[in-house]
């Protein structure tokens, strides 16, 4: 993990994405077709061909999403999990705000996981980490996940967002994000009574990825272990879990270019934007070190919802 660098501020909450737009080639806040990235339907590079499973069915604009934020939980993450729950409300007051072109509100669903997949696993957590704030409230036992429906969903999610700083140092949110939607579906893990799955047919499964650091990255750049998974093989993972590519989204806040703030610097996510250009037109990168979450969440979003509008509809 990457030292931060010691600047006195501390109290200042800066690191996590978006205020101006970044300079990077990769383009920072727009999609990964934006790059080099495919159609977004399963035809870019080394993507998963909806062929497999038949013609795509006629799109249908999703009423429902199912939305898993994959936290990075190592050492240097104590500011921008604050940062994240600080900004967490603006991005409820614009998902609560969207209506549907038939006037209808979005039915969601917000887990969290870590990037510990050696920990973790990919589980969902149902309350705050350890060395995290302990006094704030996650929202309803032993409930997986929160939802639209529940009385504060924002200061549940604020709490269950600081996953503390006690995880491993091998960031590895892709493979999380794969263990939580495959592996801990199927044991039960993250389903509501261990009966009710997470994962809904007919809603939009999205990924929100925060880290500081690369997928399968440690001590400033070094691999381990080797060799790692082609990141763009986890793409194919999310597309057999939907069956078409138009089913799910992705969201990157990550390091661009090793670029720095205040508080520290973030690896370049090589392999995390090798990840969302795979991904298509709903994908979405964008840098850790540009300011406050509140731009990167709502990038996050409209990916979210204009994929929403070309959902391929369940037969």
């Amino acid at each position: 993990m990457l030292r931060r660098f010691a600047v006195g501020l501390a109290g200042l909450l800066v690191v996590v994405a978006c205020g101006s737009e970044p300079t990077s080639e990769f383009g920072s806040s727009s999609g990964a077709n934006g790059s080099s990235g495919g159609d977004g339907d399963g035809g870019s590079s080394g993507s998963f061909d909806d062929t497999d499973a038949g013609p795509p069915p006629p799109a249908v604009e999703c009423k429902k999403m199912d939305i898993v934020f994959v936290i990075d939980n190592s050492q240097s993450m104590k500011e921008e999990q604050e940062n994240l729950a600080k900004n967490f409300p603006e991005f409820i007051k614009v998902i609560n705000d969207y209506k549907t072109q038939a006037g209808e509100s979005l039915d969601y669903r917000v887990a969290v996981t870590t990037t510990d997949d050696r920990t973790d696993q990919g589980k969902f957590r149902k309350g705050r980490g350890q060395g995290a704030d302990q006094t704030c409230n996650p929202g309803p036992n032993n409930s997986p996940w929160l939802e639209r429906t529940d009385d504060d969903i924002s200061a549940f999610f604020a709490c269950r967002a600081q996953v503390g700083t006690l995880g491993s140092n091998v960031e590895r949110p892709l493979e999380s994000a794969k263990l939580a939607v495959t592996a801990r579906i199927e044991d039960g893990s993250n389903a509501l009574g261990g009966t009710t799955s997470f994962i809904r047919e007919d809603a939009l499964l999205a990924f929100v990825i925060l880290t500081d650091e690369d997928e399968g990255s440690a001590n400033g750049g070094e691999v381990t272990p080797a060799p790692l998974k082609d990141a763009a093989l986890y793409a194919t993972d999310f597309d057999a879990v939907k069956i078409f590519r138009g089913r799910w989204a992705a969201a990157v806040i990550a390091g661009d270019r090793g670029c720095q703030s205040e508080l520290g610097q973030a690896a370049d996510a090589v392999r995390l934007k090798q990840f969302i250009t795979t991904t298509g037109k709903n994908g979405v990168f964008h840098s850790i070190c540009d300011g406050d979450l509140t731009q990167g969440l709502k990038a996050a979003l409209k990916t979210f919802t204009d994929a929403c509008k070309e959902f391929p509809g369940v037969k």
